[in-house]
């Protein structure tokens, strides 16, 4: 993942702050996916790969108010 811009972590600590729902929804399709992944019999790379994305961006987003405290 590229490392965004203290604009852009302040937005999204924002974002997360005042509407938890949206952590709510990354988690949720996070864990949708991960159950998926067992049962992908063609192109598990295609899987994996996204959850590994989805993974990263939900630890980013929970990470987010802290980073931009620091920012």
């Amino acid at each position: 993942m590229i490392r965004p811009d203290p604009r852009t972590i302040k937005a999204l600590a924002h974002s997360v702050s005042q509407h938890p729902e949206i952590l709510e929804w990354l988690q949720a399709w996070k864990m949708q996916e991960l159950e998926r992944l067992p049962h992908a019999t063609t192109n598990t790379a295609l899987f994996q790969g996204r959850c590994q994305v989805l993974d990263e961006v939900v630890d980013f987003v929970k990470q987010a108010p802290v980073l931009a405290a620091k920012v």
